[in-house]
């Protein structure tokens, strides 16, 4: 009985440990950002409205992040072949990138007035 109880134990240990090594608090890379996003369906470059307000928010947020295994619906979406932005809702924000290792996915709430429109980019 005792040992049962010890190898109960170790287990919830090990659970425990895995639990909070996946769910501690992360920073993305921002180096990482690329030149250039597909974004409604234009490619946007630094000095593109867009484009810039995405790399300030992500720059002034590189803390905090969350590892995700899930898989997300697409909201408005940033891609590149390598790093890709997409906020659903009013603030949920998943960040992907490859990095050596494959692709590393995060996400965050970033409380922002993230518009659920093109229109305010393309005038």
């Amino acid at each position: 009985m005792k040992a049962l109880s010890l190898i109960f134990l170790s287990i919830m240990i090990l659970l425990a440990a895995t639990y909070l090594y996946i769910n501690r608090d992360q920073q993305i890379r921002v180096d990482l950002i690329p030149p250039e996003f597909e974004f409604c369906e234009t490619i946007i470059t630094e000095g593109d409205l867009a484009y810039d307000e995405l790399k300030k928010i992500l720059v002034k947020h590189t803390d905090g992040w969350k590892t995700s295994y899930a898989s997300f619906a697409p909201g408005r979406t940033y891609d590149s072949p390598v790093f890709k932005v997409n906020v659903i809702g009013k603030g949920g924000v998943i960040v992907s990138y490859k990095t050596d290792d494959g692709y590393s996915q995060f996400t965050k709430f970033i409380k922002y007035d993230w518009s659920t429109s093109c229109d305010k980019y393309h005038k």
